[in-house]
């Protein structure tokens, strides 16, 4: 038998950015490569490959397509609606199709035929299985974000200090990084947003523009790190993991952000998002919701006076969480690949 060949879509790890997106793109790709599978072609989410040429040769000559979704389909964004067309394009329809580790949030009804064309379709939390089940008329199951899939790890060494992550929202990142300050007064406080720079770069502008924004988002980056002295880009997503593992508390504004807090056992509070995602991850995960705080919430005060450990509840809560990952992750990629394994 031939080996199958994959193409990746909405690849979120292109240029080494995002660390939580380096995660999951790195248990795509060994969980189809250790079951015998090509992975043929990488497609960013950036790019409407109707209009590539070379990426609907790569298309054509795959065997499966297979979709991240993770935080893009939501509200009907120009983005996504160039990944859900791949269920009724012409150059798809004899492919096997798969929409995994997705959000799935307030999108047009007129989706609804094309989210029907993917044989697969796995969404990352309960709500938008229920979403999705609704538009195409069969169960669609969850599972935990992949980032979570290879299970806990925990820290080994003593934890202390805070660490201040950072959020899609300037306003938000601005307020957690000022907040961060504050708190450096009175107790060891470092800024570690989850991404290697400010912004990542969009490679299919024109090359002047991207130019252009080069030097604004250096000059940017430059400014911020001289007003937040306490902030440190890290250079891969196995530092930011041991950064966090050695710290006692964890504030975020990022849905990744907390999902690896939860992997390395690490208590968080965090501030809301762009989507359910934070408030579906919570639901989902058993997770204490006195941890979702508003930005005209978030003090100094409570952040230090309050005791943010994770209740016994919350941890049974989180070891059932990673486990189920772990198990209907495996059980996923057995299926869209052909290995004999459990049904989810």
């Amino acid at each position: 038998m031939s080996q199958q060949k994959f193409v990746l879509m909405n690849h979120t790890d292109m240029q080494g950015h995002h660390f939580g997106c380096t995660r999951v793109m790195r248990h795509i790709e060994q969980a189809l490569t250790d079951r015998g599978g090509v992975i043929w072609a990488r497609i960013d989410g950036k790019m409407d490959w109707r209009k590539d040429p070379a990426t609907l040769q790569k298309i054509a000559d795959c065997d499966v397509i297979v979709i991240n979704g993770e935080g893009t389909l939501h509200h009907g964004r120009k983005k996504a609606s160039w990944l859900i067309a791949v269920g009724n394009h012409p150059v798809t329809q004899s492919k096997k199709l798969a929409l995994i580790n997705t959000l799935y949030q307030e999108n047009p009804d007129s989706w609804a035929p094309m989210l029907r064309g993917f044989q697969y379709l796995y969404a990352r939390d309960a709500r938008s299985a229920r979403a999705m089940s609704e538009k195409v008329g069969r169960y669609v199951t969850w599972l935990p974000d992949l980032s979570t899939a290879a299970g806990s790890d925990p820290s080994s060494v003593p934890r202390r200090g805070i660490a201040i992550g950072d959020s899609v929202s300037k306003t938000a990142t601005n307020f957690l990084a000022n907040l961060a300050m504050d708190l450096n007064t009175s107790e060891p406080t470092r800024i570690l947003p989850l991404t290697i720079s400010l912004r990542e770069e969009n490679p299919y502008r024109p090359a002047l523009r991207r130019r252009l924004r080069r030097w604004t988002v250096d000059w940017r980056q430059r400014r911020q790190q001289r007003n937040f002295p306490i902030l440190t880009y890290l250079r891969s997503e196995k530092d930011y993991v041991e950064a966090i593992k050695a710290t006692r508390l964890s504030v975020t504004g990022r849905f990744h952000g907390i999902c690896l807090n939860l992997v390395t056992a690490t208590p968080f509070i965090c501030i809301t998002s762009n989507s359910w995602k934070i408030e579906a991850l919570f639901e989902d995960a058993g997770i204490d919701l006195r941890r979702l705080v508003s930005i005209e919430r978030l003090t100094k005060k409570m952040v230090m006076e309050e005791d943010w450990s994770f209740s016994e509840r919350e941890q049974e809560n989180i070891r059932s969480y990673l486990a189920r990952s772990s198990q209907q992750a495996k059980a996923m990629f057995d299926r869209i690949t052909g290995v004999d394994g459990p049904e989810l």
